[in-house]
């Protein structure tokens, strides 16, 4: 060093440097005759452009010949290249001689450097890559990459072209190549196909070994390297080879997920089919309020260290990441799940053709008034089914609104209503009305839908007004219920009055509360 501090070079001028050197090259070889050109006849135009030019090689005695040896022997051979046809252009040989410039599907003839800093990125690259693969250049000791920090120099280390699996494995990191001219390392699918957003596509390389661990990391697991190696992949197939090696990170992590939402739809489904509640007050793992949804997932963690890896590394990541557990996910599966099923109803539905409806409207606990759309009709092995199809909120209560729910629902799951045979509602005005009900209008779009009460509410007011009219009934279900809401009042009352028997509150809609209470 003859005594002298060593001054450490900013990246920006070490780009700067190795452009100033990138160009100078690039100006050398414009300012270069090529070799071509020592060999090459001046082209003479074609007059008659139906005559099809032909390729004229001269032998050395003087007469055609078709030999390949005998044209690789004659020092003197010209050829006129605008005199050679496209079909005799791809058979002639490539040989010492003879001055025909390579056309762009004589490419293949040429070899890809291995040096990624000199690939020039067109399809014949691409398609080269993806079908034979690229050398990592991991053979030597990296003497170019060394780089001047303020503490120390460093260089490449071997480790970094090592992945560390989540079971502990070790596995190569296909995609990482070294550039043996600027002793950086560049990713190869992205560099095919990304187009130069992250440093490891651009054609200056990645070079910063100090934070070489976590760039490389990140960069690997960032959308657009999946996508490349995607890409990548995808291309292989298509030039008929799978580069198994290479796209390894990406079919683990696919898999990975998989296993991963096979166990959030398992929970999902059972949950659903069941009618019970997902969320709770909250949505973490190890909270007592957390729902049935996540508490199912605790519960199966118990049985699956799979599950209970995933959820330990990712179970409470917080807002803006991924673990496929939120409610988010879970609502989702369930709105594809319940588009499924409706499908496949509706499916049923076409196949029978002919159907009822039942419609009817009652407000749910959070108060909003609910119109339960329910539809029958017989299956093709003769069994009647009944399917309830959707709920349609705050409908009104008149019957051209009614009316209007009820056919535009019809037309959005693309049934047809002049195939209606049948209509059941309870007595209301609006709904059984033969002047402006709901069974009327329908009816005017459907003139063969016929109407029949429905007999359980038909049943219900006849066993009502029946009880009513005897004065009997009247006095006894009145005393019954003054006895229950006595009893009920205190605690200490209606434990006495359990061990005797049994009084239930009296209900105005239901006839069977009074036969059960009799």
């Amino acid at each position: 060093m003859d005594g002298k501090k060593r001054v450490r070079l900013s990246g920006a001028e070490y780009r700067k440097r190795a452009k100033e050197i990138d160009d100078k090259q690039k100006d050398t070889i414009k300012k270069t005759r090529k070799l071509d050109d020592f060999f090459r006849k001046p082209s003479t135009d074609i007059k008659d452009p139906t005559i099809e030019p032909t390729l004229d090689v001269p032998s050395s005695s003087g007469a055609p010949s078709t030999d390949d040896s005998a044209v690789s022997s004659s020092e003197n051979t010209l050829v006129d290249v605008a005199s050679i046809s496209k079909e005799q252009a791809e058979d002639v040989p490539l040989v010492l001689g003879v001055g025909v410039q390579p056309s762009p599907p004589d490419k293949e003839l040429y070899e890809i450097s291995d040096d990624p800093a000199k690939w020039t990125i067109d399809e014949f690259t691409r398609d080269h890559i993806c079908k034979n693969g690229a050398n990592q250049n991991i053979q030597n000791d990296f003497p170019k990459s060394e780089r001047i920090y303020k503490d120390k120099v460093r260089q490449l280390s071997r480790h970094l072209f090592e992945r560390q699996l989540l079971n502990g494995e070790k596995v190569p990191r296909k995609w990482l190549i070294y550039s043996k001219s600027t002793g950086c390392v560049y990713c190869g699918p992205c560099l095919l196909f990304n187009g130069g957003e992250s440093q490891f596509d651009k054609k200056e390389g990645f070079n910063d070994w100090k934070n070489s661990y976590h760039r490389v990391s990140s960069h690997e697991n960032s959308p657009t390297h999946k996508l490349s190696v995607l890409q990548m992949k995808q291309r292989s197939n298509v030039l008929g080879r799978i580069d198994h090696a290479l796209t390894m990170q990406l079919d683990e992590e696919i898999n990975y997920w998989k296993n991963i939402l096979k166990r959030v739809v398992a929970c999902v489904k059972a949950l659903a089919s069941r009618g019970l509640p997902f969320r709770g007050h909250d949505e973490k793992f190890g909270s007592i309020h957390n729902g049935n949804y996540l508490m199912s997932l605790e519960l199966i963690a118990e049985f699956d260290p799979f599950l209970a890896k995933h959820i330990t590394r990712y179970g409470n990541p917080g807002s803006g990441f991924t673990n496929y557990l939120s409610s988010t996910t879970c609502e989702e599966f369930i709105r594809l799940m319940g588009n499924k099923v409706l499908k496949t109803i509706v499916m049923e539905i076409l196949t029978a053709k002919y159907f009822s409806l039942i419609i009817d409207s009652t407000p749910d606990i959070s108060h909003v008034d609910q119109l339960t759309y329910v539809i029958r009709y017989v299956l093709p092995n003769g069994s009647p089914v009944e399917r309830f199809l959707k709920f349609i909120p705050n409908t009104g209560h008149k019957s051209q609104q009614m009316t209007d729910a009820v056919t535009s629902t019809l037309i959005e799951l693309g049934i047809d209503i002049s195939n209606c045979r049948g209509q059941s509602y309870d007595n209301a005005a609006n709904m059984s009305g033969i002047y402006n009900g709901l069974q009327t209008k329908i009816k005017e779009i459907s003139p063969l839908a016929d109407y029949v009460p429905c007999s359980a509410h038909s049943l219900n007011l006849v066993g009502e007004c029946a009880a009513e009219s005897s004065q009997e009934a009247c006095s006894f279900f009145y005393l019954l219920q003054e006895l229950y809401n006595f009893f009920a009042a205190s605690t200490q009352r209606w434990e006495l009055l359990q061990t005797h028997f049994t009084v239930k509150s009296l209900s105005t809609t239901r006839w069977s509360a009074r036969v059960q209470r009799m």
